[in-house]
């Protein structure tokens, strides 16, 4: 089996060298490289063309978001995986917007980050439990208010 190949961009050393101690000891994952703003990550996605980028999404230089951007219009199917302190709906949907597959908070790292990993690198979407619930009332309030149509064959 092969493992999921993953980039990690983060400003701050001790939180990527973390990052990296935590998913080394998982045998289904490999660190293949490292960046510490949005310019380092997109040219190592590009360079090193991981399965998962995991990404933060305050950063000098160039932002996460941006960064997922301009990841995915590399054309590479390497999913953007979105680390942050903000659990606001503001955020979420920046995230969603720019392109990633999901959205952890680093306060749940230790508990959702592997397998947010498997989740993305599957071609899946990863949220975690209340950012689901914002992405569902945001659909329902537009449904309701005539923004959306729920599907006809539901």
């Amino acid at each position: 089996m092969d493992k999921i190949r993953i980039l990690i961009v983060d400003d701050h050393f001790v939180v990527r060298l973390g990052l990296r101690t935590l998913l080394e000891t998982e045998p289904d994952m490999t660190v293949v490289g490292e960046g510490a703003n949005g310019v380092e990550g997109v040219a190592q996605a590009e360079l090193l063309k991981p399965d998962v980028v995991v990404m933060d999404i305050s950063m000098p230089e160039m932002d996460g978001l941006e960064a997922t951007r301009r990841i995915r219009a590399l054309g590479q199917s390497a999913h953007v995986l979105i680390l942050t302190v903000h659990a606001q709906e503001r955020y979420l949907f920046s995230v969603l917007r720019a392109g990633a597959s999901g959205y952890v908070l680093k306060s749940t790292i230790d508990t959702e980050l592997v397998e947010a990993i498997r989740v993305v690198a599957r071609g899946e979407a990863f949220l975690y439990p209340s950012a689901t619930r914002m992405v569902l009332e945001d659909y329902l309030t537009r449904v309701q208010s005539g923004n959306e149509q729920m599907p006809t064959n539901a």
